[in-house]
């Protein structure tokens, strides 16, 4: 069970330490800025769209599995 737990923990903290180190990037003309409305704009559509594709399954297939169960 330990291993189970902390055998992907250690990779993870590993590459997370190794990302920190990492020097950053100066802000150049291509940079994408994340303050303002366009920013917050595509971070909400996302975060909608992936909610809404992670229900929409449930949502589609209920009605169908329920007309399925009344004819048995």
């Amino acid at each position: 069970m330990l291993i189970g737990r902390f055998g992907y923990i250690l990779p993870v903290l590993a590459l997370a330490g190794s990302l920190a180190m990492k020097k950053t990037a100066p802000i150049g003309q291509n940079s994408f800025p994340t303050h303002g409305p366009l920013f917050v704009t595509l971070l909400t559509v996302t975060i909608l769209l992936v909610g809404g594709l992670t229900f929409l399954p449930t949502l589609a297939l209920g009605p169908i599995a329920e007309h399925l169960s009344m004819g048995f």
